[in-house]
């Protein structure tokens, strides 16, 4: 390309994406100075960062790309922060009375992968494994202070990562010969073993 040409054409690529100079520069070197077959490129590549980051398919991470004006950092952020609704029954509407769950951590706050996203679980869902919960109450901090008596269906519940791990024992020790259920528990075992790893807190808020 002769230089006024490349000039131009970076003038005009950097306007339609805002990159630095020198990114222009190699699409433009790659693409043969083809400005529409290089804006292509950049938008691909950058879904492709999406896809593996999110770990979504394209179609998921095109969505979220366009909502959020082409920033891949937001929209990964917006797909991480998506809930994930757990349920016995995935065939059937979901009722929107029931529990959010997600982990927190003292360093990290709020840190979420697709794996890791929050959980809704339905009432009529969370009614098999209620008494997992309700079984670690009183709650007893490191003082030997009472911070909590009852688990609340209408606000939140806060478990540290020790009281979590007995929660999740007695999930698992719940039995069930029907198929959907055993799934729903296994999936919502899984959940809480990839968050322990990491989470000082699993919070399970309560919307009745």
């Amino acid at each position: 390309m002769e230089e006024k040409d490349t000039l131009q054409k970076l003038k005009i690529l950097r306007e339609k994406l805002s990159i630095p100079l020198d990114v222009a520069m190699q699409l433009l070197k790659e693409n043969d100075g083809d400005v529409f077959i290089c804006e292509q490129e950049f938008h691909k590549n950058n879904l492709n960062t999406i896809c593996r980051l999110a770990e979504c398919d394209e179609i998921i991470a095109k969505k979220y790309y366009q909502i959020c004006n082409f920033d891949i950092e937001k929209s990964i952020k917006k797909i991480h922060q998506r809930l994930f609704f757990l349920t016995t029954t995935p065939k059937e509407t979901i009722d929107k009375i029931g529990f959010i769950l997600w982990a927190e951590n003292e360093r990290l706050d709020t840190y979420v992968t697709s794996r890791d996203r929050s959980l809704f679980i339905q009432t009529k869902d969370f009614d098999y494994i209620i008494d997992a919960f309700k079984s670690v109450f009183p709650i007893i901090d490191q003082k030997g202070t009472i911070t909590d008596k009852h688990f609340s269906t209408t606000s939140s519940n806060f478990f540290d990562n020790k009281t979590s791990r007995i929660i999740v024992n007695r999930m698992s020790r719940i039995k069930t010969k029907n198929p959907n259920v055993e799934a729903f528990l296994r999936d919502l075992i899984k959940w809480f073993n990839i968050q322990l790893r990491y989470a000082d807190t699993i919070v399970v808020y309560g919307n009745l």
